[in-house]
């Protein structure tokens, strides 16, 4: 009676293992029908979206090319924007962080808030204040507990912002520079390489860096060209078109880096769920594996107790 009750306990066990397998592979199998949904809706938006990033360096390129022509005449240096001198005795440097709007990214985000984080602390040594302005939930949310003061946040840009959707941005960075209250301001983002490859970018936005818009041999070809030439007519001035472009110019530039980071979010989630499909496949199999394994045991052990039971009778 008591050897009856042990062989009915140990079945109940394995079969108890046996269906709680068969759970586990049933939820893996949901997962990896979850991730895989997920990949395909980033790879079909990155592909949108890295369109709209190379059309947008088109547009970015010409207003650069525009305005290293107009700086060539030195009279323009005296511009606040481009005058480094401007605002030096500011205390404080601005940091505009662009970032993903949602999680499961890989480590695109972890690895922006750590760059992020060296740049501001960066700063913080050389004896300036941080200013923070943020573009996407994940980062503001990472670099809330950091020593900064935060000054804005405008998570909610669509992913193709207008020009009325970026004008309170402009807005702020533009009276800030202007009123002396930052040396400089730099913009933060994961730099779009390719599907595969995300790094994450400073560059400077204010004062404008002229002699960093083109390589220097382009710039020397350029001012050969101006050189060679006849004096180039200009309607109205020089300095009032140099004027109008500024603020295109970093429209531009805040517009391009927006479209960036949300090429770089996409990929970055298609390659994580990706990931993570294939993972579940080869979990699921293992399982599959150890289902079969203990499957198997399970009726080679009833098999040898109804042969018992038949060579007892």
């Amino acid at each position: 009676m008591i050897s009856s009750l042990h062989l009915a306990e140990k079945k109940k066990k394995k079969m108890g293992k046996t269906r709680e397998i068969k759970k586990r592979i049933k939820s893996v199998n949901n997962i990896s029908q979850v991730t895989n949904a997920m990949q395909l809706v980033a790879a079909s938006r990155m592909k949108k979206a890295q369109e709209n990033a190379e059309k947008g360096k088109s547009y970015s390129e010409q207003i650069k090319q525009i305005m290293l022509k107009l700086s060539l005449n030195k009279t323009i240096t005296d511009d606040p924007f481009i005058d480094p001198a401007y605002s030096q005795d500011a205390q404080a440097d601005m940091i505009i962080v662009f970032s993903p709007q949602r999680g499961l990214a890989g480590a695109l985000p972890s690895n922006l808030v750590r760059f992020a984080t060296k740049f501001g602390n960066d700063i913080a040594s050389a004896g300036r204040a941080v200013q923070l302005v943020t573009v996407g939930q994940k980062i503001r949310q990472q670099l809330a507990n950091q020593p900064w003061e935060f000054v804005a946040d405008f998570s909610d840009m669509p992913e193709q912002p207008t020009t009325a959707d970026m004008r309170p941005l402009i807005k702020l960075i533009r009276d800030s520079y202007v009123n002396r209250e930052i040396h400089r301001a730099y913009l933060i983002y994961p730099g779009f390489i390719n599907a595969l490859t995300q790094i994450p970018t400073a560059r400077l936005l204010l004062p404008l860096d002229l002699e960093g818009l083109e390589l220097s041999h382009e710039t020397e070809s350029l001012n050969t060209e101006m050189k060679s030439n006849s004096v180039y007519m200009f309607e109205p001035t020089r300095e009032e078109i140099f004027e109008e472009l500024i603020p295109a110019y970093i429209e531009t530039q805040l517009y391009q880096t927006r479209l960036e980071t949300i090429a770089s979010e996409y990929s970055a989630r298609m390659v994580a769920m990706k990931g993570a499909t294939d993972n579940a496949k080869e979990l699921k199999g293992d399982l599959t594996i150890l289902y079969n394994k203990s499957r198997q045991a399970q009726i080679t052990q009833e098999v040898a107790e109804i042969n018992a039971v038949r060579s007892r009778n």
